[in-house]
């Protein structure tokens, strides 16, 4: 039997007895009732008194939220699109009839049209960041230990493939000219905004009061707004020649420092006490050792909640309402297919473990089963979709 026929025959059987477990329910001590999961929120550790069941199904509940989401937000994008090009009332009716997954195709399907017609379209992109929580894992990996207990200082992870982000306590340096993220104190160029309370030389926007100094030319604010002289507050781009001496946020071409008593984020080499944060670009691995299958669903849950920031994004279009549509709706359609990133493997995981649903509580393993065969339907779908929407545009 394949994969598909699988879960809709898991998924009927599921529904069907859904009804019984939730109809009537009243008292969170009824057996017949089901208030321990929610779907995308935290689950209950009363749905199990075994902890790695625990895990298990607050995977299910997290790639439930991840699938909700990506329809939820692919939708918003998609109406927002089709409305600003002006699709044919009658069409947009259809598609605000229709709910849930049938819903965000139907919207999706009208914007991609209305995309096409509208002529050449050309975007660039600078891509945004997706980032996995490391304390996130370790949490997680304390539920799966029999001594509850997960050291990640003890047990570093490792960001294969991508940038490990750390607290530092001391001062952070990039590999040989390479720039550092960085959030303190920068002794070289700062590649990003620079907050300095006595002022900082500014050619870019300013976020305080912009006054006339600094190099040759600085005469304070633009005709576009910008500043060009000195910021006393933070300014969003300093000159190469600048040193940021108060907090960089951004990169670093020089080393990164801590203020006295305070911590740094950064992506570099830490002389100091380094506590780790993020992952940014890979795949967080390792940490502590446990129960392969429950560290898995760790891994699950850790992917279906990673945060990503959109992208900035230029369109080039012959109509301004194209572009400006675009440029306002795109970035989320991309930071979602950020975020479905490797949607399958977790997809994959979740549904793998349906098996061990036998020590949950009886009431909650119809709605786990349906809510896990669902989300693998749903994230099919977006990713799907999400692509659909990009290709339209030129994007990859």
């Amino acid at each position: 039997m394949s994969s598909n026929r699988f879960y809709g025959s898991v998924l009927a059987s599921a529904l069907v007895a859904i009804p019984v477990f939730v109809q009537g329910c009243s008292g969170e001590d009824n057996p017949l009732c089901c208030t321990e999961f929610k779907a995308g929120g935290e689950v209950d550790v009363k749905i199990s008194g075994n902890v790695q069941a625990q895990v298990a199904a607050q995977a299910v509940a997290d790639l439930t939220g991840l699938a909700d989401a990506a329809v939820d937000g692919l939708t918003a994008a998609c109406r927002n699109i089709a409305t600003d090009l002006n699709v044919e009332q009658s069409k947009r009716d259809a598609a605000e009839a229709q709910t849930g997954s049938a819903g965000m195709k139907a919207w999706c399907d009208l914007a991609v049209a209305s995309i096409k017609a509208s002529g050449t379209v050309s975007i660039k992109v600078s891509p945004g960041k997706c980032e996995a929580s490391v304390s996130a894992k370790a949490n997680c990996q304390a539920k799966c230990d029999v001594s509850g207990k997960c050291d990640i200082k003890a047990n570093p992870p490792k960001c294969t493939g991508g940038k490990l982000t750390v607290s530092c306590s001391g001062s952070c340096e990039g590999s040989a000219s390479a720039t550092v993220a960085c959030e303190g104190s920068c002794s070289a160029h700062c590649e990003g905004s620079c907050k300095a309370a006595g002022g900082v030389e500014c050619s870019g926007k300013c976020e305080g009061t912009c006054e006339a100094g600094g190099s040759a030319g600085g005469n304070g604010i633009q005709a576009d707004g910008t500043c060009k002289g000195v910021c006393k507050g933070t300014c969003a781009v300093t000159p190469p020649s600048v040193t940021c001496s108060g907090t960089c946020s951004g990169g670093c071409q020089g080393s990164c420092k801590a203020e006295a008593g305070a911590s740094i984020k950064c992506d570099g080499k830490c002389e100091g006490t380094a506590e780790p944060l993020s992952c940014e670009g890979g795949k967080l691995e390792g940490g502590c050792q446990v129960d392969a299958k429950c560290d898995a669903n760790c891994d699950a849950s850790v992917k279906a909640k990673v945060e990503c920031t959109p992208p900035a994004i230029v369109v080039q279009a012959s109509a301004q309402a194209v572009i400006a549509t675009l440029e306002a709706n795109l970035p989320l359609v991309f930071q979602i297919k950020g975020k479905l990133e490797g949607a399958g493997q977790i997809a994959g995981t979740v549904s793998g473990n349906i098996s061990g649903f036998g020590e949950i509580k009886p009431a909650c393993i119809p709605l786990l089963v349906a809510a896990a065969a669902d989300s693998v339907g749903k994230l099919g779908e977006t990713v799907s979709v999400s692509g659909s929407i990009i290709t339209s545009v030129g994007g990859t």
